[in-house]
């Protein structure tokens, strides 16, 4: 044995494990002046500081790490002060506040916590009883509504959908998953509704009709006995008051530009969805095979992932977008499936959409645009008000973005033609005061009742 890396070595020759080793062993350790240490033993499990944006990892030695950071993907600071000390603390305000003022926006503050949610309960793994709320939900997830029949005219649901619906709905059988479907009557769902947000109280009330229809045309319901008959939601009001994603402005945009040059993952990112107008489902699933000569012009053609394939949006390549493309083969950043994903091993691969959109979110606040629902769909938006500022008919608009009602296209040229409307309306009544003030002749006084005009 030996102390350090260069000390002097002390055999030892009894057999390990037994008493006499730890005898000799202790003795070679006082004999090279060591001190007794503890055996090795596996870490105490990793804790996560209360406190939002400070984080804790584990380096490869065992090493606890303290370090800030707004968000995911975002840059890191390294705490080096001692945790749980007053200059952890003053170490962690100071790089919050720096971390703000760079990247925050009206959410974060410097004292804030980590919101932790409780878990939600297990539910029973053996089978239900007939009859119960747990049974019927077991059913419809094996149904063709669920999973979908073209042989019977059933389209299923996306698997989004599926995954949205199944959280909702298992939230609620822990406490009435085991009693009969009569449990859920309409003042139970109004009171699950209550303590949700609007939209998420919108979600709930329709994954519960899409099972109770489900339940009616399966024979296990009658029409009459829906317990959602008469029930509302506050979901379009809220969102109607809260305007949904915030469209970018020009400003914005030329902020991204200036931070992200051509040749740029990032500005190839913006590019696809400023010029094709794509949602975030066909942005991150866009690539090479995509393209396509239309009348001797290169096109974007893609049928869009919300219609399931049965819309396909055909829209030309803008010069500008051709040259970001260029830029980006010369840069070696384009895929072969996608132009962008993620990089491993000298490939560009597929990824989700939600991590395409964190990427891209990632992106737009390296650049400064760092606003609450700005995020990818902010970009489509100002694009659909660029178009309905430029008199494209709701024909020309649905074709452009993919959409199949005509609502959309007729929301946004409304709001256009009021506030075209509203400019119009002043610059005549500008001209028509102008007009009056040129043709209007002062009375004229004589004698002593004669004053000046600026009486």
């Amino acid at each position: 044995m030996k102390v350090s890396r260069k000390g002097r070595r002390v055999g030892i020759r009894e057999r390990y494990g037994t008493e006499a080793f730890d005898a000799a062993y202790d003795a070679a350790v006082a004999a090279l002046g060591g001190v007794m240490r503890k055996r090795r033993t596996e870490p105490d499990p990793l804790v996560q500081p209360e406190r939002r944006y400070v984080l804790a990892d584990r380096s490869q030695r065992g090493q606890t790490r303290y370090y800030v950071q707004l968000r995911n993907g975002l840059p890191k600071i390294r705490i080096k002060a001692e945790f749980g000390t007053r200059a952890f603390d003053d170490e962690c305000d100071a790089a919050i506040i720096s971390q703000i003022a760079l990247y925050g926006d009206t959410t974060d503050y410097v004292n804030a916590q980590k919101q932790r949610s409780e878990p939600r309960p297990e539910l029973p793994t053996e089978p239900p009883k007939p009859q119960t709320l747990r049974w019927y939900w077991t059913l419809y997830k094996h149904s063709d509504h669920w999973l979908g029949d073209l042989a019977v005219g059933e389209r299923g649901l996306s698997e989004s959908t599926r995954l949205q619906r199944t959280g909702l709905i298992e939230s609620l059988l822990p406490e009435n998953g085991e009693k009969p479907f009569g449990v859920l009557t309409r003042k139970v769902i109004k009171a699950e509704m209550k303590a949700r947000t609007p939209s998420q109280a919108g979600n709930l009330l329709s994954a519960l009709r899409g099972m109770i229809r489900w339940m009616i045309d399966e024979g296990h319901l009658d029409e009459d006995d829906d317990p959602t008959i008469g029930l509302k939601s506050g979901k379009a009001k809220a969102s109607r008051e809260s305007g949904g994603f915030v469209p970018w402005t020009e400003e914005d945009m030329a902020l991204y530009r200036t931070k992200w040059p051509l040749g740029t993952e990032a500005r190839l990112m913006f590019d696809i969805l400023h010029h094709t107008f794509l949602r975030l489902g066909d942005a991150h699933r866009f690539g090479p095979p995509h393209l396509r000569q239309i009348v001797r012009k290169m096109a974007v053609q893609i049928a869009t992932e919300k219609s399931r394939g049965n819309t396909t949006v055909t829209v030309p390549v803008h010069p500008e977008f051709a040259e970001s493309l260029r830029a980006a083969r010369a840069a070696g950043i384009v895929g072969a499936e996608v132009f962008t994903g993620k990089f491993v091993k000298g490939r560009v691969l597929p990824m989700n959409k939600k991590a395409w959109a964190m990427k891209f979110k990632k992106y737009a606040v390296l650049a400064g645009v760092n606003e609450p629902k700005k995020s990818c769909h902010g970009v489509r938006k100002a694009r659909a008000e660029v178009a309905a500022y430029a008199d494209c008919t709701e024909s020309q608009m649905m074709a452009m973005f993919g959409w199949t009602d005509p609502k959309m296209p007729a929301h946004y040229i409304a709001q256009a033609n009021r506030e075209k409307l509203g400019m119009s309306g002043m610059a005549w009544r500008s001209i028509r005061a102008s007009r009056w003030m040129n043709s209007y002749r002062y009375p004229t006084r004589t004698g002593p009742e004669r004053r000046s005009r600026t009486e």
